[in-house]
C-alpha cells in the first residue's frame, strides 16, 4: 500500500499536479521504478525484497496512478501471504494560497495473491471474503522549509483512521548529484478496541540526475511501529518480528 503515496515518501511524487490550463501540453507521464529490500507500508512489512513499478498520469489539476508492488523469491509469508498488491489512486490538486496546497483523492488496495476477485472487498459476499479495501483520503502541502505535509486517511473497509505528518529535504552536492532526505510519523485510530498504533520511518537518497527528466537513487530507510511484538520480520523462516528495522532500496524516475 501507498500512502503513497502518501506522502510519496521516498523521493517518489506526483508531477504536475500544479498545471491548469486545458490543453494538450497538461497531459504529463511520470514513471518509477523501484526496488526495496522490505516493504513497509505504515509502520507493517508487508514483504520482503519487493519490486515496485509505478505510472503516474496528471492532466490539470486531475491526476491518477498505479503502483504495484512485486515480492521476489518466496519467502515473504510472516506478515501477509506472498505481498502482492496493486494500487489504483485518482485525485485532484490546487493550490488555496501561494502557501497552502490540498489534494483529495481517493485508493484502492487489491491484492492478486488473495483468495478474492478484483472487485470483491474486505466483507463477506456471494465470492466469500474479499481482501482488498478503498480510502479515501485528504492532504495539504506547505510551501516553506522542510516541505511540511499532512494526510488524512479512513480506511471504508478496514473502519481505521490514520494521520500522517511528512517532511522532506534534499540537499545539493553537486550539478547532478543531491541528498534527499524525508520522514514522516503517523498514527492509526481502530475502531476496534486496541487496534491503535504509532509508526513512522525517516530515509536518506543518494540521487543522480542524469537529465533534466530522469534520475536514479539508492537509498537506505529505517521504520517500524509500537505494534505489539513487532510488525517487522526479522526471521522470516522462524516466523519473528521485531518493533523497527532498516531496509534499502534503489530506483529509476522519469518523466515524459
Amino acid at each position: 500500500m501507498r500512502s503513497m503515496l502518501s506522502a510519496c515518501v521516498l523521493g517518489i511524487g506526483l508531477s504536475g499536479l500544479s498545471l491548469s490550463s486545458a490543453s494538450a501540453e497538461d497531459l504529463a507521464i511520470s514513471t518509477t521504478v523501484g526496488f526495496e529490500s522490505r516493504y513497509v507500508f505504515r509502520g507493517i512489512q508487508f514483504a520482503e525484497t519487493s519490486f515496485q513499478p509505478a505510472i503516474n498520469l496528471s492532466y490539470g489539476n486531475f491526476y491518477g496512478f498505479a503502483w504495484a508492488n512485486l515480492p521476489i523469491g518466496d519467502d515473504d509469508l510472516v506478515v501477509t501471504p506472498g505481498g502482492e498488491e496493486l494500487d489504483l489512486v485518482a485525485g485532484y490538486s490546487a493550490a488555496l494560497s501561494n502557501f497552502i496546497t490540498y489534494d483529495i483523492g481517493i485508493t484502492y488496495y487489491t491484492f492478486p495473491d488473495a483468495a478474492s476477485g478484483f472487485f470483491d472487498v474486505l466483507q463477506e459476499d456471494k465470492d466469500g471474503l474479499g481482501a482488498n479495501t478503498l480510502e479515501p483520503y485528504i492532504g495539504f502541502s506547505f510551501t516553506t522549509l522542510s516541505s511540511p505535509k499532512i494526510y488524512f486517511y479512513r480506511d471504508a473497509y478496514l473502519d481505521t483512521f490514520t494521520i500522517q505528518a511528512t517532511a522532506s529535504h534534499s540537499v545539493p552536492l553537486a550539478e547532478k548529484w543531491s541528498v534527499d532526505l524525508s520522514g514522516y510519523l503517523a498514527h492509526v485510530f481502530d475502531d476496534d478496541p486496541g487496534g491503535d498504533y504509532f509508526y513512522g520511518v525517516a530515509s536518506a537518497n543518494l540521487a543522480y540526475a542524469f537529465s533534466d527528466d530522469s534520475s536514479i537513487y539508492l537509498g537506505v530507510r529505517y521504520g517500524g511501529s509500537d505494534i505489539p511484538g513487532g510488525s517487522i520480520i526479522d526471521d522470516s523462516i522462524a516466523g519473528t518480528t521485531k518493533s523497527s528495522g532498516v531496509w534499502w532500496g534503489v530506483g529509476f524516475a522519469s518523466d515524459f
